[in-house]
């Protein structure tokens, strides 16, 4: 179409630069609101400058910010009319060119404003940092480790509003176990932040806070740091890879191999992350514990323990240089299973990369949703309780999830009966299953595994496969 009028691309960046300083100035007010609780300031000048800095910080969130932002959605509407008027034959000229001078001009001071005010806001921690330093550790702290909880609980809340507004939105139920363990986890943050706002005391309770991977480490089978590793020639293999990833209760690991051709060509990365490592209800260093468990299995979906694998996932194809459509699958045990479903149903972790299969085993993994690009094998025993633990992803009216074709679900024999959990759940008990169901051509993972699905991450006759570790940790 001909264009008359105003130009509607201009008008555009000015509303995002106006986007931008209401953006800007949030964080500034956040800023100067930390630092100012953050001095220990008594008495009746402390009380006064803090009640008048609430009314200031009041106006400014409640005002002054949104009316930038309505400002900026003003300008969007404009040029919105703009392209219906030019496409009509109508001209604008004049007065629009003043518009966007007008809002041109107030985003540029509004950006240099808060771009000064920042300035002032680093002088004063700064300032104040000096002071601290030489406060006791657990003095110097408090506000930030205050912060960190508040912002734990504050996401284990949101994910329980964020069922709600599902509910009354898009009329989507929320889950048995989601909603069960939404609650507690919420609860203990809640407990948490109150026990060190009020005595100082740290207690780390179900604060699973994000996740980090340091660089992969080759591994050379059969050499110093080898936990166990073989090249993948069947599912079984990779099983073994992943239960031998399991380290040291205080040291989380996750395992990372490239299967390559006989041209060392890639063909396929296997993901091997291993289930809970740590019992205590106490977060530590690593993720593979109880607290991610419970993240895991809440409402987000999410935990340090998925932030560190596909941090871990990603410094692997980035220091390899391996293209980004190289097939990727995800095995994982137990709540290495919920991780590795986690992913796959992530957008953002299955743009990234190309997540075609997913392998789970005595994992609870029917709560997660189904990426339908991806191929999806879980594996149970009967007996084992553990991937009961989602109820069958129920709601909260006992409705099961719809089933995707793309998801094959294998029930085993048990090696214990009912009363056996440990035996029934056993990573090794599992390698032993998949190892003799494989055994059996007419079993359901013999045809699974030559159905070709798995070719891409199976050493063939000519291939080989390059094996890493890379340590993951927390921090909270």
């Amino acid at each position: 179409m001909s264009f008359q009028g105003m130009d509607p691309d201009q008008v555009r960046d000015q509303a995002e630069g106006l986007r931008t300083a209401a953006e800007r100035l949030g964080e500034v007010l956040d800023r100067l609101d930390a630092a100012t609780h953050a001095v220990e300031w008594r008495g009746p000048d402390a009380d006064s400058f803090r009640e008048n800095w609430h009314v200031v910080r009041s106006q400014g969130e409640s005002v002054v910010v949104p009316g930038i932002r309505d400002r900026s959605g003003e300008l969007e509407r404009h040029a919105e009319e703009q392209d219906k008027a030019s496409s009509n034959g109508d001209s604008g000229g004049g007065f629009w060119d003043g518009v966007v001078d007008f809002f041109s001009g107030a985003a540029e001071k509004i950006s240099d404003f808060a771009s000064g005010v920042a300035g002032v806001v680093d002088w004063v921690a700064d300032e104040i940092g000096e002071q601290i330093a030489g406060w006791p550790d657990d003095l110097r702290d408090y506000p930030g480790i205050l912060l960190g909880n508040l912002q734990e609980l504050g996401r284990s809340t949101t994910g329980l509003l964020g069922m709600a507004a599902d509910a009354v939105m898009n009329g989507e139920w929320p889950r048995l176990t989601e909603l069960g363990v939404g609650l507690i986890d919420a609860g203990l943050d809640g407990i948490n932040t109150l026990v060190h706002a009020t005595t100082g005391l740290d207690l780390n309770l179900a604060d699973d806070g994000t996740g980090y991977a340091d660089a992969p480490q080759q591994v050379e089978l059969g050499g110093p740091g080898d936990p166990g590793y073989v090249d993948p020639h069947s599912l079984a293999d990779i099983i073994n890879n992943t239960n031998a990833s399991y380290g040291a209760p205080e040291d989380g690991q996750v395992g990372l191999t490239v299967v390559r051709d006989a041209q060392g060509n890639p063909t396929g990365v296997i993901a091997n992350i291993p289930g809970t490592e740590q019992w205590s209800p106490f977060a530590s260093d690593n993720p593979m514990d109880l607290s991610g468990n419970a993240a895991q299995a809440g409402p987000n979906g999410w935990s340090a323990g998925s932030e560190a694998t596909a941090d871990a996932i990603a410094q692997l194809y980035s220091d390899l240089d391996l293209p980004p459509g190289t097939p990727l699958m995800l095995n994982g045990h137990s709540q290495g299973g919920m991780i590795a479903s986690s992913l796959a149903g992530d957008p953002d972790f299955s743009n990234q990369f190309n997540v075609t299969n997913v392998m789970t085993y005595g994992s609870p993994v029917q709560n997660y949703p189904v990426n339908s690009g991806t191929d999806y094998l879980h594996i149970q025993h009967g007996n084992d309780l553990v991937p009961k633990i989602d109820a069958g992803g129920r709601d909260i009216f006992l409705n099961p999830p719809v089933v995707s074709p793309n998801v094959t679900t294998v029930t085993a024999d048990s090696p214990g009966g009912i009363f056996s959990p440990g035996d029934n759940h056993s990573s090794g008990e599992y390698h032993t299953t998949v190892t003799e169901q494989l055994a059996q051509n007419g079993s359901q993972l013999h045809q699974y595994q030559h159905s070709g699905s798995v070719a891409d991450f199976l050493v063939g006759d000519t291939g080989y496969a390059d094996h890493y570790v890379s340590d993951v940790h927390r921090n909270n």
